[in-house]
């Protein structure tokens, strides 16, 4: 073999390998941008930036204006979205909170928070509900918002404090 036709064997060797490895390369920086899309891109998956009203307002739960450490999160889903919302009712509040939400609490079983709410409490900032100590939970379905088609499924989780205030998550999530 000459040197020419070496090179011609390396070339047609080496071209269809580099295309190779820059297609996969290519396939596997897609799919990552797929599984992780950037927040506010409005692509399923996404974290979206909105107000506390805007959440207040998806998830039929809003904080009493008593109420601090407001913290919230929404995500963008495929097919349902979701919406996090944590904040504090000073002490005497709880009552009055849970008549105007029309939910009835009961004592929680071991640890009934899942890992998908806690991330998104997480992302919001909130504390761990896992770590407030003995929980009370709650749920509740709503009709559908003006001009959606989709009912709402809530789940609050409530621990006392040690000054007679209340704690409270909800993670709301829009349902077919």
């Amino acid at each position: 073999m000459t040197r020419k036709q070496w090179w011609v064997l390396l070339l047609a060797i080496v071209v269809p390998l580099v295309l190779a490895g820059a297609v996969v390369g290519g396939l596997h920086r897609l799919r990552e941008w797929d599984r992780h899309p950037a927040p506010d891109s409005g692509r399923p998956g996404s974290w979206t930036t909105v107000t506390s009203e805007f959440v207040g307002e998806f998830s039929r739960v809003r904080p009493p204006a008593s109420a601090g450490e407001v913290r919230w999160a929404y995500q963008k889903g495929f097919q349902d979205d979701t919406a996090y919302l944590s904040f504090r009712l000073p002490p005497g509040e709880e009552e009055r909170f849970l008549a105007g939400l029309g939910a009835a609490v009961k004592p929680s079983d071991g640890n009934p928070v899942d890992s998908g709410a806690l991330e998104g409490f997480r992302h919001a900032g909130a504390p761990d509900p896992g770590a407030a100590g003995p929980l009370r939970e709650g749920s509740f379905l709503a009709e559908p918002l003006p001009g959606h088609t989709k009912r709402l499924a809530a789940r609050l989780w409530l621990a006392s404090e040690a000054d007679g205030g209340a704690r409270v998550w909800v993670y709301s999530m829009d349902a077919p």
